[in-house]
């Protein structure tokens, strides 16, 4: 039997996309404005960033690099309604476009930058794992954090939690 390299890769971002999902939906609209220190980011924003790391595995497939000195789109929720909506927008197009990546693409170069500055080029694949997945998965962490702070349930992840066995 053979499987899709693609699918041998990152085929945990079902698992991972659907453990985020349950995360954001605790997220009550109330607290968006919640922050536990004056160097973090309040919870809404931090949700929002965790929606916007869908767009930036999006573009690590279709570009070949973000330029951070140029605007980019970014979500600015103020209710958990909109929270969720945003990122099942985004789930969608990341998934159609996973539908239409190869191989080839994943080996294919990735520049981040900004303006002439070069952070780093490295290959899609690469770029995909650390600065997408992994990247979501540690806000998604803080997130969880967050959340215990204000009593809030949280929802398994990789295994039960304290809330819910």
């Amino acid at each position: 039997m053979t499987m899709d390299p693609l699918y041998l890769a990152f085929g945990d971002i079902d698992y991972e996309l659907a453990v985020t999902r349950k995360m954001l939906s605790r997220v009550p609209t109330e607290r968006f404005d919640w922050c536990p220190h004056e160097k973090s980011w309040t919870m809404g924003i931090l949700a929002s960033h965790i929606v916007d790391l869908l767009w930036w595995q999006v573009v690590t497939l279709e570009e070949d690099g973000i330029d951070m000195s140029q605007p980019w789109p970014k979500t600015i929720a103020s209710t958990q309604e909109e929270l969720i909506a945003a990122f099942d927008a985004n789930e969608i197009k990341l998934r159609s476009v996973l539908e239409n990546t190869t191989e080839r693409t994943l080996v294919e170069p990735w520049t981040l930058s900004y303006g002439d500055q070069v952070y780093f080029t490295e290959p899609k694949s690469t770029v995909l794992r650390r600065y997408g997945i992994s990247h979501l998965i540690h806000h998604r962490a803080q997130l969880s954090v967050y959340l215990r702070m204000n009593d809030i349930p949280l929802p398994p992840s990789y295994g039960p939690t304290a809330d819910e066995q």
